[in-house]
């Protein structure tokens, strides 16, 4: 059994491409911000909760204040130069065991997510990919069928489409994104091939993205 001592959400990006002048964890999707939605499915399951801050941190920082108090608010002054790996890496100094890390742009589902911490505790390093959807989506090759779930990543890719993405989730140890000028999965690839689970979610990145989770969000009240 491997502790998962932390849980990393990169908040920090300027969220172009989805272009709402605020960073993407703060939009709200039926009435709650998608950082509020990833905090309070993390806090059952996880001891400690960093989130990662730049673009507009103010805003963040207030929501936090009053909302979650019990989180560690972590800041990259140099978000505009910087990526999602170095954010990452920015909220793992300290940790030193095995860490949760994911993107702050995300809806999932809490059933999901816990499943996956899990089985992310047996492991020295699990990788999240989801059914793919997002319009900017880095595909995963995996040794399952395409309508398996499926147990290991083999390669990620970006011009051959396939039927799974990376979902922007892995766990694994704290040294694993020294490289922070990289992409996330290009820090992780050296280590494929590597286990995976399947999670239920959407990604926020673009106004596209954000109309299919808010239909998502209606068909699961539904």
């Amino acid at each position: 059994m491997q502790i998962i001592e932390g849980a990393v959400i990169a908040c920090a990006g300027l969220g172009s491409r989805l272009g709402m002048g605020m960073p993407k964890c703060m939009i709200e999707v039926d009435g709650k911000t998608l950082l509020s939605r990833l905090i309070e499915t993390l806090q059952p399951l996880i001891p400690r909760i960093h989130v990662v801050v730049g673009y507009r941190e103010e805003l963040i920082i207030e929501h936090c204040s009053q909302h979650h108090r019990d989180v560690v608010i972590v800041r990259n002054p140099e978000f505009r130069t910087t990526n999602t790996a170095h954010s990452l890496r920015l909220g793992s100094v300290g940790m030193l065991r095995k860490v949760l890390y994911m993107d702050g742009d995300l809806i999932i589902e809490p059933a999901s997510l816990e499943n996956f911490v899990d089985t992310a505790v047996k492991i020295p390093l699990l990788i999240g990919v989801t059914r793919a959807k997002s319009s900017q989506a880095v595909f995963v090759s995996t040794r399952e069928g395409d309508d398996a779930l499926p147990e290991s990543v083999g390669a990620f890719q970006r011009d051959l489409a396939t039927p799974w993405e990376w979902a922007n989730v892995f766990a694994g140890s704290p040294d694993l994104l020294v490289e922070g000028t990289r992409y996330v999965y290009e820090c992780i690839d050296p280590c494929l091939p590597a286990a995976a689970r399947a999670l239920n979610l959407h990604e926020v990145d673009t106004p596209e993205d954000l109309e299919q989770a808010k239909i998502w969000m209606r068909s699961r009240h539904a």
